[in-house]
């Protein structure tokens, strides 16, 4: 684990544990893409990755405690887990709505997830001797500009780069005394810049082109859909970042090449993300 990050102090009022910080690849060490967001007693989780529900369950939570889940789009590193959260929710005991906010074609990987599980769902109100009362999945496609507000903790998303993802998002979730950003997958951009500025964490993938050995294409399509280690530090200083943290690392990048490579173009306070970290 790298971690430099020199007179930080706990947040009062917010706080992040990423759940997962990898990517498509498996990876023993990184579950796939997934964030648990706690404000006193409100918890929400942007993305659901592979694995995510065991690193819930291992940061101490459980799928019955969500009621609120965003996406940043739809590659599957992003939500694979999503149908077993809900099963387990349901089998947990919870009856409130599931409210889900993501981009366009949330409504359809809604209703994919669900027709998915069925037969499992049947399986289990039967051996239950009881209905299939699955709660509700109240599903709404945002854009840019929709903030979501729950008792001044307000998540709003924005628009990345991710090619050729038409409406990718990453998110600005923020507090009283807190300001977490999270980068989704994205190429370098000035949107991203723009609504992480002065952010108190800065959570962005970091994808190191170096330790990809896939054929060429694959390595031209990441420059255009991922932010290399140096090009992060960059970000992390024109956005004023309180704390860099990173995120979406590949199975063989090392942390030390990556903290080289960001401390380049960023002397503030930086962490290489690991699964089950809290910030």
């Amino acid at each position: 684990m790298v971690v430099d990050r020199p007179g930080a102090t706990a947040m009062s009022s917010l706080d992040v544990t990423l759940l997962g910080t990898g990517t498509p690849n498996p990876n023993p060490d990184r579950a796939g893409a997934s964030y648990l967001f706690r404000a006193a007693d409100f918890r929400f989780m942007i993305d659901c990755g592979p694995r995510a529900l065991l690193r819930l369950g291992q940061a101490g939570a459980n799928a019955s405690e969500i009621d609120h889940m965003f996406f940043t789009h739809y590659h599957l590193d992003h939500w694979a887990d999503f149908g077993p959260f809900l099963v387990n929710r349901w089998m947990r005991g919870s009856r409130t709505p599931l409210r889900a906010y993501g981009p366009a074609g949330l409504q359809e990987l809604v209703n994919n997830v669900l027709a998915l599980h069925r037969r499992d769902l049947e399986y289990r109100s039967k051996i239950r001797a009881g209905p299939l009362d699955l709660p509700e999945v109240v599903a709404t496609e945002i854009e840019e500009g929709f903030i979501f507000d729950h008792q001044g903790l307000t998540v709003a998303p924005f628009n990345v780069a991710h090619y050729p993802i038409g409406q990718p998002f990453g998110f600005r979730v923020e507090a009283r005394d807190c300001k977490i950003v999270l980068s989704g997958d994205t190429c370098p951009n000035e949107n991203l810049i723009r609504n992480a500025l002065d952010a108190d964490v800065l959570i962005h993938e970091c994808v190191d082109y170096d330790a990809w050995t896939a054929i060429d294409i694959a390595r031209d399509h990441m420059q255009h859909a991922h932010t290399p280690p140096a090009e992060l530090g960059r970000i992390a200083t024109d956005a004023r970042a309180r704390l860099c943290v990173t995120t979406h690392m590949l199975a063989a990048s090392q942390p030390e090449e990556l903290h080289r490579q960001i401390r380049q173009e960023f002397s503030g306070p930086l962490v290489i993300g690991q699964d089950l970290m809290t910030l």
